[in-house]
């Protein structure tokens, strides 16, 4: 069943001027290598650390966090470095016959090990193991234990019956209707150079609850229904309909920034994601003047001058109750 969107409306006039800060962000000329940890071995060995981290890519918040190559990294990209730094260290302990019977220990270890100061606080590793126990026996099962079989399938194309989203979607793990893991295995695979897209406009926004939680503070997403506003502004929780016409409404602004800005999806969407993780989370910017991360900038060849790039036209920014909405609070193991 669809999403009742009725409680909302997709402001086109927001979304205008989101886009046109997006298209004046100089990118760095280390976009790729930020969002993809160098990889060393195998095409195999890292495309397997990729479905690995991937598949149990959701809901980290707050949960991981250690210096990985001299930076501090949390959520998915300690993540995904950590698996990274695994597959150079010890290749065999995430081959898939290994990861078939991976403990909850074994992969505290794995996340613990790649970093001195590594935080692991997640309080849910025991399903994480289960995850990839289960999608270690269904590349097994459906792909012989090969990633790069799965790929060569899919002919370096994403989208129809033989892309590879449909295929990563024969893995239970990357079900959601969304893609977001997909699109998150896509990602690294794209920037760390381990296969080549030739579709890209096939590619599906990433659409998390950081994304979701800036395109209503920046009025993007307008909530027409004045309970739902309030719960989200005091971060109850609300009804999963409620948090899936978000995520839809989200996605289709992406898609639109897409078009409007002709930057590539990959792009567009982890400006959001990192202006979101950076800039306008528990203390924006606008606010205080403060980063509360390294994300954003890391991406945009900008000194940060202590305003918000997009503080000249955001509602939010002068707008308190729509600066205090929060993502929806659901729990997901989509994103």
């Amino acid at each position: 069943m669809s999403a009742n969107l009725s409680f909302l409306v997709v402001d086109e006039d927001a979304v205008s001027h989101l886009a046109d800060s997006l298209r004046r962000l100089p990118m760095t000329s280390t976009f790729a290598s930020t969002l993809a940890p160098s990889m060393r071995g195998s095409r195999e060995v890292c495309l397997r650390a990729c479905l690995w981290a991937s598949s149990i890519c959701h809901s980290t918040k707050g949960g991981l966090s250690g210096t990985v190559d001299g930076e501090l990294n949390k959520g998915w990209d300690f993540l995904i470095r950590a698996f990274t730094c695994r597959s150079t260290s010890d290749p065999e302990s995430i081959a898939p016959d290994h990861v078939e019977k991976i403990s909850e220990e074994e992969l505290s270890i794995i996340l613990s090990s790649a970093a001195s100061d590594s935080r692991i606080a997640l309080p849910d590793l025991a399903r994480r193991a289960e995850i990839l126990r289960q999608t270690a026996r269904e590349l097994r099962d459906k792909w012989n234990g090969s990633v790069s079989l799965l790929l060569d399938r899919a002919d370096y194309r994403v989208g129809g019956e033989s892309g590879a989203y449909r295929l990563l979607g024969e893995f239970t793990a990357f079900r959601d209707p969304l893609k977001k893991k997909s699109g998150a295995f896509l990602l690294t695979v794209h920037f760390g150079r381990l296969w080549k897209i030739l579709d890209q406009e096939s590619l599906e926004p990433m659409i998390d609850y950081h994304r979701m939680r800036l395109l209503c503070r920046t009025g993007c997403i307008k909530i027409k229904d004045e309970n739902i506003r309030t719960r989200l502004e005091s971060r109850e929780p609300v009804a999963h309909g409620v948090e899936e016409s978000i995520r839809r409404a989200s996605a289709e602004i992406c898609r639109m920034l897409v078009r409007i800005t002709g930057l590539g999806m990959f792009e567009c969407d982890n400006l959001l994601w990192a202006h979101a993780r950076s800039c306008c989370r528990h203390q924006p910017v606008c606010t205080g003047g403060r980063l509360e991360g390294s994300s954003f900038y890391s991406l945009v060849d900008l000194p940060f001058s202590g305003v918000c790039e997009f503080q000249s036209w955001c509602p939010g920014s002068i707008d308190e109750s729509l600066r205090s909405m929060w993502e929806p609070a659901t729990s997901s193991e989509d994103y």
